[in-house]
């Protein structure tokens, strides 16, 4: 997760003050051991007192620097060093138990030292921590110089011969410098190493995000290119159903119109005006259809849907064939939803429409409209033939789908030399009809 500008003081002040807490409580750890024995052998001795004052100064300054050690490396190594400097030219220390004489640097909280040498030596630059082992080194040679005649300070070599004892003591303690200095910068290269893997799985996750949005990016433009491609092909079928269907209804019309008014107190004058009539009604709703389909806007929008309103206009085209409809209504109209409205608009439609194809245009279609409490019942009988047997044109099926959309349901029966009977039950709304039957 990347951090804002806003964010990271907050965070590096939050890892600092954490930095500080734990080097606090790792000075008190190396307090309760190395403090207490260092405390324990200054009160033990019979030395002056402003000496030994000077000595615990310098042993307190020595463990304090623990607690700077990360948040400020460079200031605790001085600090450090320059303690280990006054306990090295500090005079020796007596103890009356023994009788033997010390100098303070051998005092056990000295060990400190090295643990802030580690410290500088992974957290400082190379050239840095080359400077301060090299502080260190020198350091060596400053307690070397304090301890290489032990009789001066009233100690002893012990069982070695005095240059054995003198190079064991110099090589000694350059080799523990220069490993803990090998050691911190090792320990820094591995944070390093762990900090260049984080920065790269970030990278890794970056590059990832990156290639996911532009995968979006390049799906989006896909998606935007598939639909210019429909919107064309619409435009393209309209187009062509504009140019030839629609003109081809505009002639038959226009032909129509012109075969009424030629003759007309003709019989077919009557006929041509029905098919101008259709004609135009065709006309319009390929208009609307056109409205549809164009994306562009150059056709017409779409006309308005018919209602059970437009019945009388339905009726006098019907009636215009030859088609004697007597239409009877029962029960309180009351408005209908749009769907419903319409759909019972089109099943009158094509229940007329069928008495037009199988009785013909002489026969006689009586049309009962029965508002019930919960469903519209729309009921056309005709005195013709009916379909032929077995067959289900693919008007009912489209007036079953429709009904179905709305919950309705569809009847038809054929009487036998007696005419055709449509039934149709058209809820008010999707549970009126379930109810009722149950």
């Amino acid at each position: 997760m990347t951090m804002t500008k806003a964010t990271r003081p907050c965070v590096d002040s939050l890892l600092g003050r954490h930095r500080v807490s734990g080097d606090a409580a790792l000075a008190v750890l190396l307090a309760l051991p190395l403090g207490l024995i260092s405390l324990s052998l200054l009160r033990a001795s019979d030395s002056p007192l402003s000496i030994r004052l000077v000595t615990g100064f310098g042993l307190l300054i020595l463990h304090g620097s623990v607690v700077l050690r990360r948040l400020r490396p460079r200031a605790a190594y001085s600090i450090a060093a320059a303690a280990m400097v006054l306990l090295v030219l500090l005079p020796p220390l007596h103890d009356p138990s023994s009788g033997a004489n010390y100098p303070p640097v051998l005092l056990p909280s000295t060990l400190v030292f090295g643990l802030l040498l580690y410290t500088v030596a992974g957290r400082l630059d190379l050239l840095s921590s080359l400077a301060c082992l090299a502080v260190a080194l020198m350091g060596v040679g400053l307690v070397v110089a304090r301890l290489w005649d032990p009789v001066s300070w009233g100690g002893s070599s012990g069982s070695y011969e005095l240059p054995v004892w003198r190079i064991g003591l110099s090589a000694g303690l350059a080799a523990a410098a220069v490993c803990l200095w090998s050691l911190g910068r090792l320990s820094g290269m591995r944070a390093l190493f762990l900090a260049e893997l984080a920065a790269k799985a970030e990278r890794a996750e970056a590059d990832r995000a990156r290639e996911r949005a532009e995968a979006a990016r390049a799906e989006a433009d896909r998606a935007r290119e598939r639909a210019e491609a429909a919107r064309a092909e619409r435009d393209r079928i309209s187009r062509e159903m504009h140019d030839v269907v629609s003109h081809s209804l505009a002639v038959m019309v226009s032909q129509a119109e012109g075969g009424r008014l030629s003759d007309p107190d003709s019989p077919g004058a009557a006929v041509f005006g029905t098919i101008a009539g259709v004609g135009r009604d065709a006309l319009r709703d390929m208009r609307g259809l056109l409205g549809v389909l164009r994306a562009d806007g150059e056709v017409e929008g779409p006309a308005p849907q018919p209602r059970l309103a437009d019945l009388p206009d339905l009726l006098e085209h019907v009636r215009r064939t030859g088609v004697r409809v007597v239409v009877r209504e029962t029960g309180d109209a009351r408005p209908l939803r749009p769907a419903v409205d319409l759909t019972a608009y089109r099943v009158i439609q094509e229940g007329l429409t069928n008495v037009i194809k199988h009785a013909g245009v002489t026969a006689t279609a009586d049309m009962t409209i029965a508002w019930r409490p919960d469903r519209l019942d729309i009921t056309i009988k005709d005195d013709g033939a009916g379909p032929p047997p077995g067959e289900a044109g693919a008007g009912l099926t489209g007036m079953r789908e429709r009904l179905s959309m709305v919950g309705g349901s569809l009847h038809v029966s054929g009487r036998p030399g007696a005419g055709f009977e449509l039934s149709a039950a058209v809820p008010y709304d999707a549970r009126s009809l379930s109810s009722s039957e149950s």
